[in-house]
């Protein structure tokens, strides 16, 4: 079993400092104000109550927006060399959607072919994550699709016990970790039972968005090819494709070739794609299979709620909200899902 222990919030941040000196540590900070980000942060900085979800999720360090696969060269022969580029790094704060959406990116590029980019970086990223205990904002319905409470994915998970940390560790990496940089003691029944009654207390707190239960949304989704609400979207979604880029789960992406002046070498890049985009249905004979918007609307919520969703046996949707903030004609997943129930609510029994 793994240890129980606690750390003084004072020394929280002598903590944080000590992992910089064997990781680079990217922890959350706010970036203008009410929104925040992950990034390279000298000292602790996570603001805790304040805190909301980062305008993009720490996938960003396992999945970069856009990264070299491999170098090229075509003269005086053919030579190809792979590019796989990874260190060691903490991701400090993450919060229990954000684990969730790792861990599905974690089976997504690992079954069926592995991609090393990914699978390299991912070994070398230690997670510390940051427990939530009351919803974070209005857009949050984490608990809706079951993401509020994570049992593995992280290495070290942080509890907000009130003048102390309770830390509780996942992996034989967070333990050594807190050994080696943590001034900490181990945790008493007083701070055990406080860290229980606190954990029992905010499931009351989370309320259930959704009309029905996560497990009926594939047979749901698989019916509503149809459903008004995608005609209704369509006249309102840009296209823009910002719901695709903030979602801690969407893993889709374009490869290019970039060659350089002499037309000799180069590098093959792969950067994030949106299935909500014009042109992502678009094959060489110039047909679109999705060419309105509502398709591909209806497209993104199938991938969520119906096609991984079956597959896997989990919603990949986390329940973070980041869609829902960041569209900017408002269209909000929870009204959406829900409108979707209401319409084939014939198809739950």
């Amino acid at each position: 079993m793994m240890k129980k222990i606690i750390i003084s919030k004072k020394d929280i941040n002598s903590f944080y400092k000590g992992l910089k000196e064997e990781f680079t540590v990217y922890g959350v900070k706010e970036k203008e104000k009410g929104f925040y980000v992950f990034d390279e942060t000298d000292e602790f900085a996570d603001p805790l109550n304040d805190y909301i979800p980062t305008i993009l999720p720490p996938k960003k360090y396992l999945f970069p927006q856009q990264e070299t696969l491999l170098r090229f060269d075509t003269q005086p022969h053919p030579d190809i060399q792979p590019v796989i580029e990874s260190k060691k790094q903490i991701l400090f704060g993450v919060r229990p959607c954000d684990i969730h959406g790792i861990n599905l990116l974690d089976k997504i590029f690992s079954s069926d072919h592995e991609d090393i980019n990914y699978t390299h970086k991912r070994a070398e990223t230690v997670i510390v994550g940051m427990d939530c205990l009351r919803p974070c904002y209005e857009h949050a319905h984490c608990a809706s699709v079951g993401c509020l409470d994570v049992d593995e994915g992280y290495d070290i998970m942080i509890t907000d016990i009130g003048n102390n940390f309770y830390i509780s560790t996942n992996t034989p990496m967070g333990e050594a970790i807190i050994e080696k940089y943590a001034n900490s003691i181990e945790a008493s029944n007083e701070d055990k039972d406080r860290f229980e009654k606190l954990i029992k207390e905010r499931k009351d707190k989370f309320e259930m968005k959704f009309t029905t239960d996560v497990s009926n949304l594939p047979l749901l989704f698989k019916n509503a090819d149809n459903d008004p609400i995608w005609d209704e979207l369509n006249d309102r979604c840009l296209g823009c494709g910002r719901c695709n880029i903030v979602c801690p789960t969407c893993y889709c992406f374009d490869v290019f070739d970039c060659m350089e002046l002499n037309m000799e070498s180069g590098e093959r890049c792969r950067q994030w794609d949106a299935c909500t985009l014009n042109d992502f249905a678009v094959v060489a004979t110039g047909e679109n299979f999705r060419s309105t918007r509502g398709q591909r609307l209806r497209h993104r919520f199938n991938r969520k709620f119906n096609y991984l969703m079956t597959k896997h046996n989990t919603s990949f949707c986390t329940g973070c909200g980041r869609c829902s903030r960041s569209c900017p004609v408002s269209i909000d997943l929870v009204e959406t899902v829900n409108a979707v129930i209401k319409n084939n609510k014939a198809e739950v029994k």
